[in-house]
């Protein structure tokens, strides 16, 4: 015989209709028979028995009318004010008829008041018990995880109502944590504060619960650090509620349906944003839409972390047409995997090919005539461009002049080259090769007045070698963590802040200007290594510290000691003008790196490098080539073909 769940709508809404009915008029001969203190011959039984069908006739009408046609989820507080307005419906009936035979007494006026309130005690009774037994039976069933929760604001009661209205009874919560004196004998939907946060570790072994679902909007990094160091050695799942806030980039306010949509994806496992405490960016859609909507997008490096979000971003502001160009066939195999669904690599708008080849970059910015450059391509790993300086001066400043001198003779309107907080008083390669870009973009922007601009921010969370992918690669394989310094401070954010705030910056930002996105407040990498070591479930895991490494800094600035932190028109965008640079110096430098004789004299190439980009001097055509071949044997006698 099937459940009372099970059975068809109509009929278990007739039948939990028809036992309410039964309950309601049993308890008006109940409240008859005090009201006269048991005396039956007091009793007038024609009328209670008149009284007492009203009650059953109109629990029978109205439950499978209102209370349990589905509109009201079953213990809902909506479903429990249908239950009062029936209850009312009914005492008021009763009265009508007390006035119809006012020669006679049916019964006494008191009694429907009476039999009403105790049916609504009697369904909030029955509501509790039902929850409860629901618990116990999840709780002793062994197929609900049990389930702490870490919050009693807004986002713990959402989380207890996702727990209850989960169709998957995946979690059972029993018990609440939070630190505020005030919420310390709460109760919701039988679920009640046990203690403060400090005291997780004390009642998951009293409980027995498997599962921690933090609920707390912005939840300090470093108290969830210390959450999962206290849990340390018990097998807990860390869980971390999703706020409204992480749903889809640029999402509409979010409706019932989001909300429903909301629990199905349920609660979410730690991510790196979790261990830095950022706080999510606002921007102003109506000026990327208006800059993006209807034109022609060319993305370079469209294959890497940057270039692959920032082309996932443009994507939703209806671009006439959006190019990727990368010389990593599997880097735009995923770009556009994660773009279409589908990685046919057929389309004409994906575009296979070296940046460091002119010709190719003159055959394409030719051929797809884009209105906007996002040019992300680059090489990045510091350590790397120290020890091959000639590569990041071919890729990252080569490729980029080129790039550069295509827009200008195809009429591109804006060019937003992405820099990195290591351009601000560069000291290492990286960040020469990245400021003297922004030098050169300031230089072309002030020639031709067009929007050609830069963007600089700091590390990119879950971008391809970022320190925290390493730490949690490190951690894995159980290898010691590796960190340069215990004071090295460091800028994080994540893709999807990077990229939604390079749109911005297009949008706003003047000619020539270089744009710096506010990160918040450094991070020490020393902390980031410990949140990942005490969230990982390996204690055993250790940090071993290795120095700086040569071009590194051991703090990063935003900005130079010279530029100004001025925010005309977004506040977390500071807008820096750049001096310009002698291009034609940094072609020289560009020729003498592409030059075989280079790899012998790479320190010459860093110490002309220093020179031209940070101002000490100037170079004349020739000059580096002349000093790397004079180096080599004495004199300048071959130097012909070099430099030109």
């Amino acid at each position: 015989m099937p459940s009372r769940a099970q059975l068809p709508g109509s009929i278990r809404a007739l039948v939990l209709s028809l036992g309410d009915g039964i309950v309601f008029a049993f308890l008006v001969v109940a409240m008859t028979l005090v009201r006269y203190d048991f005396h039956m011959e007091l009793v007038n039984v024609p009328g209670t028995i008149v009284c007492s069908a009203i009650g059953f006739i109109v629990f029978l009408v109205c439950g499978p009318l209102a209370i349990y046609r589905g509109r009201y989820r079953r213990g809902s507080t909506d479903q429990f004010t249908a239950i009062i307005g029936t209850v009312a419906l009914a005492v008021g009936l009763m009265w009508v008829a007390e006035f119809v035979f006012a020669s006679r007494l049916l019964i006494p006026t008191s009694v429907p008041i009476a039999a009403g309130a105790m049916m609504v005690v009697f369904k909030s009774l029955e509501n509790w018990v039902r929850r409860n037994l629901r618990q116990r039976t999840l709780s002793t069933s062994g197929s609900s995880r049990p389930t702490l929760v870490v919050g009693a604001g807004d986002q713990g009661m959402l989380a207890l109502d996702m727990i209850e209205q989960d169709n998957r009874n995946e979690y059972v919560a029993v018990g609440i944590l939070d630190d505020d004196p005030s919420k310390r004998h709460l109760r919701y939907n039988g679920t009640r504060v046990l203690g403060p946060i400090s005291d997780v570790a004390n009642q998951v072994d009293r409980t027995g619960a498997g599962v921690i679902i933090v609920a707390i909007s912005d939840l300090p990094p470093e108290v969830l650090q210390g959450i999962a160091s206290t849990l340390d050695s018990r097998p807990v799942e860390i869980k971390i509620m999703p706020n409204l806030e992480e749903s889809d980039y640029l999402r509409p306010a979010p409706d019932a349906h989001d909300m429903a949509d909301l629990r199905h994806r349920n609660f979410r496992d730690i991510s790196l944003e979790d261990l830095i405490g950022r706080k999510p960016v606002s921007t102003n859609v109506e000026d990327i839409s208006s800059e993006i909507a209807g034109r022609v997008v060319l993305v370079t490096g469209a294959g890497g972390s940057i270039g692959s979000q920032l082309c996932r971003q443009v994507a939703r502001f209806d671009p006439a047409r959006l190019i990727m160009t990368d010389r990593d066939e599997s880097g735009l195999h995923a770009t556009q995997l994660g773009l279409e669904g589908a990685a046919l690599l057929t389309s004409e708008d994906l575009v296979l090919g070296d940046l460091r080849d002119s010709g190719f970059i003159e055959a394409l910015v030719a051929e797809v005539k884009p209105d906007i450059i996002f040019h992300a391509a680059a090489l990045k790993h510091l350590t790397f461009l120290e020890r091959f300086p000639e590569q990041a001066v071919r890729t990252n400043i080569g490729a980029s002049l080129d790039l550069l001198d295509a827009a200008v003779a195809n009429g591109v309107e804006a060019f937003v080259h992405i820099s990195t907080d290591k351009a601000a008083g560069p000291t290492s390669v990286l960040g020469r090769t990245k400021y003297s870009i922004e030098r050169a973009v300031a230089s072309v922007a002030a020639q031709s007045g067009r929007k050609y601009m830069s963007v600089r921010f700091g590390n990119v969370l879950g971008s391809r070698g970022s320190v925290l992918e390493t730490f949690v690669a490190q951690v894995a394989a159980g290898d010691p963590v590796t960190v340069t310094d215990p004071e090295a401070t460091r800028y994080f954010m994540s893709a999807d802040e990077a990229c939604e705030l390079v749109l911005q910056a297009s949008a706003i930002g003047s000619p020539g200007e270089t744009l710096v996105l506010d990160m918040g407040e450094p991070i020490r990498i020393d902390d980031l290594a410990k949140r990942v070591i005490a969230l990982s479930g390996h204690p055993g895991a250790h940090i071993v510290y290795t120095g700086l490494r040569p071009g590194e800094k051991l703090t990063e600035s935003l900005l130079s000691s010279d530029e100004a932190d001025r925010r005309p028109n977004h506040p977390l965008i500071t807008q820096v003008s750049i001096l310009p640079i002698d291009i034609d110096a940094l072609r020289q430098i560009v020729n003498a790196a592409r030059d075989p004789k280079v790899y012998a004299h790479r320190e010459e190439l860093i110490g002309e490098l220093e020179r031209i980009v940070d101002g000490t001097i100037g170079i004349e055509a020739g000059e580096m080539g002349a000093e790397i071949v004079a180096s080599e044997d004495g004199s300048g006698s071959q130097d012909a073909g070099v430099a030109h």
